[in-house]
């Protein structure tokens, strides 16, 4: 047996450093000219983990820099970018600098992503057997959307979230098991913390509790009450200690005070039906009781609760049921403007248009994994009818997970990133069965085999790719804010709190996509960032015919400078969000006659300031910077000579 546990440990220690070595492909090109975070989120998230590594363990909510001149809340929660703070703080001292921190942000998911490796294996080990897990662990150590979502320099939250769900799933199927009153009772708690901290890294993590606890009622019977007590009130006290008396927005899509009041909702349900199951007259009335005091707690909000549920339910869905466009309440969005998720990759169906491609590319970053997945989760889903103890109750648990979560990532490709871990245990399953009936290979070693090659050989062309790090912002846009900021010294750093008065900084008028960019490197405000803030504005800006209009929006954003760039794919939809009926010819917009202008001075409030050292070719067969930075005058001026033409050296992203 000591060898046995030997041989398992090096295969588990085999798996983890295969993963994380994939992961960290992307170190090279991440670590070009500094720290290059992948994603704008990731900066968004990087300047808020140097906020917790200055003040752990405050964090601000509110943020002075967003939604100029007013200032916007953030919608994420806190966790993420507190653990990144803090360690940050703990290796470099409490007056870390972005670079610094940006490292540590930089390191966090191949971690996690490698840990998520090891969590796969013991939940798979608890619910489908040790040769199974043992596929599983293989087949999502390669998984190339397992791998995309958590290299070096992603530092987004959605690696954290599959850390948490593993760690919840794992948690709930462990409270399934026989054990002594006391123990199933912790183990009961414990898995609703787990779902509270699943909250505490997504607000919309409220899909994974609502599952949850729906399980644990089948499961668990009056158990079920611990779960969701812990839950609830883990999440209201971390949300208090958090906001801090913070008024932020009621809704799904920003963290606040809709989690803690759905999670009393599924309470006050869970306590009914729990009363209803149960056996003894006593259990029923202290669980019936319970369930009204919950629901009585509710009543000042079911109202706005049930609206903002309707609104989450159509965001999962990227739709928007808001009667105005811009559902905003002078803080933060209570759902996004449609036209706004229609333009987000991450936010369309996983099978869109061509299908056939869309499905090949599909099976490539979830593997074929994505066509098993179905019928899995019919076989998960026996024990319903059959019954099985705790391992049938867990594999129910997956069933039901697996179940909704095809869905989701079939609606919103988004949900990649927790599909992996289905399509892994999917293909593991099927493996094993498949190698079982036929005999073709030794069933210890065979499954395994079977499910890394069916992941790596269709996955291969994307994981591949993988280590050119080529979503990221190149050097030369991150050089340019970083020279924005050097030619302009703004008056404080946006990392430390207190924050200078929201409107005290002027702003950079800027593509929504860019936002998060010019507040993390320019330490200015962002007059539109990815969070949809500044979204319609931005729409009018760029595709105004009118200097004056143009002029008058950049004036109520106290936008100091104006960034540029090759807008004319997205004119069409940002004038159609704009409510440009008909839209105007891409010529006549403000973004065209500006950027692709000769002179230094294109209209009389506007000047050059700088430009990047990449460049494209113009329809007209000029060559033009990729961007370009304009400083925004108070009074005309007259017009100067052209600048020179920027060489068209090196990639460049165009803004979205």
């Amino acid at each position: 047996m000591r060898g046995r546990s030997g041989w398992a440990a090096l295969g588990l220690l085999a798996l983890f450093a295969l993963s994380l070595a994939l992961r960290l492909s992307t170190l090279p090109e991440a670590s070009r000219g500094g720290t290059r975070l992948l994603s704008p989120d990731c900066w968004c998230h990087l300047r808020r983990s140097v906020t917790a590594a200055r003040s752990f363990p405050r964090i601000n909510v509110f943020d002075a820099y967003m939604n100029p001149p007013d200032g916007a809340v953030f919608i994420w929660p806190p966790l993420l970018d507190l653990a990144v703070g803090g360690t940050a703080r703990l290796l470099h001292g409490p007056r870390a600098s972005w670079e610094e921190v940006a490292r540590v942000a930089a390191a966090f998911p191949p971690v996690l992503g490698s840990l998520n490796v090891l969590l796969l294996f013991a939940l798979a080990r608890r619910l489908l057997g040790p040769r199974r897990a043992w596929a599983a662990a293989a087949a999502y150590a390669v998984l190339p959307s397992a791998v995309l979502w958590s290299v070096y320099g992603h530092a987004d939250h959605h690696v954290a979230e599959v850390t948490l769900l593993l760690a919840s799933l794992l948690a709930l199927a462990s409270a399934a098991r026989p054990a002594p009153g006391r123990v199933r009772l912790l183990r009961a708690t414990l898995a609703g913390a787990a779902l509270a901290a699943g909250l505490l890294v997504w607000q919309g993590a409220v899909f994974s509790a609502s599952l949850g606890l729906f399980w644990a009622v089948l499961a668990l019977g009056p158990l079920a009450v611990a779960t969701a007590l812990s839950a609830t009130g883990l999440l209201a006290a971390a949300t208090a200690g958090v906001l801090g008396g913070t008024d932020v927005p009621f809704t799904f899509v920003s963290f606040g005070w809709f989690q803690p009041a759905f999670l009393l909702a599924l309470s006050a349900g869970v306590a009914f039906l729990a009363g209803l199951g149960a056996r003894r007259t006593r259990e029923r009335a202290a669980s019936l009781a319970l369930a009204l005091v919950l629901a009585l707690a509710l009543l000042p909000v079911v109202k706005d609760l049930a609206a903002a549920a309707l609104r989450g339910s159509a965001y999962l869905a990227a739709r928007s049921v808001a009667e105005d466009p811009d559902d905003f309440d002078g803080r933060g969005y209570r759902s996004y403007p449609a036209d706004f998720l229609a333009g987000v990759h991450e936010a369309k169906p996983l099978l869109a248009r061509p299908r056939l491609a869309s499905l090949v590319s599909a099976v490539r970053d979830l593997s074929p994994g994505l066509l098993v997945l179905p019928f899995a989760v019919l076989l998960w889903a026996v024990p319903l009818v059959t019954g099985g103890g705790a391992r049938g109750k867990g594999r129910l648990l997956l069933a039901l997970f697996g179940g909704v979560l095809l869905l989701m990532v079939l609606g919103q490709r988004r949900n990649l990133y927790y599909a992996g871990v289905f399509t892994a245990l999917a293909l593991a399953d099927a493996s094993g069965r498949v190698l079982a009936r036929l005999r073709l290979l030794r069933p210890r070693w065979g499954a395994p085999a079977l499910a890394f090659g069916l992941v790596l050989l269709p996955g291969w062309p994307h994981l591949a790719r993988i280590p050119a790090y080529s979503d990221a912002a190149g050097p030369d846009f991150l050089s340019l804010l970083a020279r924005l900021k050097e030619l302009d010294p703004p008056p404080a750093d946006p990392a430390e709190l207190p924050q200078l008065p929201p409107g005290s900084v002027e702003s950079v008028f800027c593509p929504w996509s860019a936002g998060h960019f010019v507040t993390a490197i320019a330490w200015r405000p962002a007059a539109a960032d990815p969070h949809a803030y500044g979204w319609r504005r931005q729409c009018r800006l760029y595709t105004a015919t009118d200097d004056g209009e143009a002029f008058s929006i950049l004036r109520a954003a106290r936008s100091r400078y104006l960034l540029t760039a090759n807008l004319r794919p997205l004119l069409p939809r940002y004038a159609a969000a704009a409510g440009r009926a008909p839209a105007p010819a891409v010529e006549e917009t403000f973004a065209v006659r500006v950027h692709e202008s000769a002179s230094r001075t294109p209209v009389p409030f506007l000047a050059l300031a700088l430009e990047s050292r990449t460049g494209w070719r113009a329809p007209d067969g000029r060559i033009l910077p990729s961007y370009r930075v304009w400083k925004v005058l108070d009074a005309p001026v007259t017009p100067g000579p052209a600048p020179p033409a920027a060489p068209p050296a090196g990639r460049s992203r165009p803004a979205s």
